[in-house]
């Protein structure tokens, strides 16, 4: 087969080849490639070790009471019939107006 006729699978090809390339490149600059494996491996221990250090420095989880968790029930009981009075207001307005009330395809 010739090369003219198998133009899509070349380029396919190359561009796979360009992709895989600069997956591993810096973006050509030499500059930001530090050669010192050694100060790598310190500045990420450095790392690792400030973010352990910050996950025991959390507060500690709040206590969930059983007074604390009957108020927040009431009060999502609460937005909820409030959400319903709201959604039945904007039904019976638009039912006055006389648009739909079947809810818009996305």
């Amino acid at each position: 087969m010739s090369l003219l006729k198998n133009w899509k699978l070349i380029l396919a090809t190359m561009t796979v080849a360009m992709f895989t390339a600069c997956a591993g490149s810096n973006g050509g600059s030499d500059d930001d490639y530090s050669s010192d494996d050694e100060s790598s491996v310190e500045a990420s221990s450095e790392n690792s070790g400030a973010k352990a250090a910050a996950k025991k420095k959390e507060p500690p989880k709040e206590v969930i009471d059983e007074n604390k968790l009957k108020k927040t029930e009431q009060e999502a009981t609460a937005i909820n019939e409030d959400n319903h009075k709201l959604r039945k207001e904007i039904f019976d307005a638009k039912n006055k107006l006389g648009m739909s009330t079947a809810e818009d395809a996305e």
